[in-house]
């Protein structure tokens, strides 16, 4: 009898089905048992489309029984449904940056890095070549200049992605280039310490890199750089104190290190055919 009563679950509704059918003579239900059964679980005798309009009638108002409903817990102010917006832009941006490995494999990681900056309004420069290569005209289909296979004799020497939005994701793509040795980050409202933490540790071989009106970097995204070695300049422009004393502590950790400090209110703004001119880093 016990092993019965295990059979047996719990609910009310359940039990009477089962004992109907342990001990009822018939195997099946009656269709006048069926709709009995079927108004007690449900506890009402509406119809399949009505209980699912009053399912979705609790979801939007409110219910004496079950609270507000999940509509009315929402912010839906004009600044929320902003930042909601702004977030989502932003999640979508740093998920179109991150370091794609199927584009490593086809391309390398220079030419892949090439047509990851070309792509998105940057300009890159390979060793041996006087020109930069950029897409210009962004109304036309993307056709640059660049190789869509895998060549060994093309190396990034120089990228420019100056005023443009590079999230950290964007900046992991910057590895295994060893033959990197410019880079122009200025004019990037969302680069941080964290970036320049990255870069310290992943290119060490950058001559030349500018972070000028990156409101965001400190103090320590400064100290960050100290495993950059071989860096000859650095363009940073600020008035905070601690950044210009963590600028001269890494002039002291790197030999042959010039840091140029601009003010704020007195950036020095470089002609186009002049942010490109690296020819004095060879």
């Amino acid at each position: 009898m016990n092993s019965v009563r295990r059979l047996i679950p719990l609910c009310q509704h359940r039990r009477i089905f089962l004992v109907k059918r342990f001990y009822s003579d018939s195997k099946e239900l009656s269709e006048e048992e069926k709709r009995k059964l079927y108004e007690k679980l449900s506890g009402s005798k509406r119809n399949e489309k009505h209980i699912e309009a009053s399912s979705f009638a609790k979801f939007v108002t409110p219910h004496y029984k079950f609270g507000p409903p999940r509509l009315m817990n929402y912010d839906w102010s004009v600044k929320s449904i902003s930042n909601w917006f702004k977030s989502k832009r932003t999640e979508f941006h740093k998920y179109n940056q991150r370091y794609t490995t199927d584009r490593v494999k086809a391309l390398g990681s220079d030419l892949a890095t090439a047509h990851f900056v070309v792509y998105r309004g940057g300009a890159i420069r390979f060793r041996g070549q006087d020109e930069f290569i950029q897409w210009t005209n962004k109304n036309e289909e993307y056709d640059v200049n660049l190789p869509d296979t895998y060549n060994p004799n093309y190396f990034v020497e120089a990228i420019d992605m100056s005023d443009l939005m590079i999230y950290y994701q964007g900046i992991e793509n910057f590895k295994n280039l060893y033959k990197l040795k410019w880079l122009n980050l200025s004019n990037n409202n969302v680069l941080d310490n964290w970036c320049l933490d990255y870069i310290g540790h992943k290119i060490p071989t950058l001559e030349y890199l500018n972070i000028s009106n990156c409101p965001r970097i400190t103090s320590g995204g400064i100290a960050g750089l100290q495993n950059l070695t071989q860096l000859k300049e650095l363009v940073i422009n600020s008035t905070n104190v601690e950044i210009r004393m963590a600028c001269f502590a890494l002039e002291d950790i790197i030999p042959g290190l010039f840091v140029t400090i601009e003010d704020n209110n007195d950036v020095k703004l470089l002609r186009k055919d002049e942010k490109f001119n690296v020819n004095e880093l060879q």
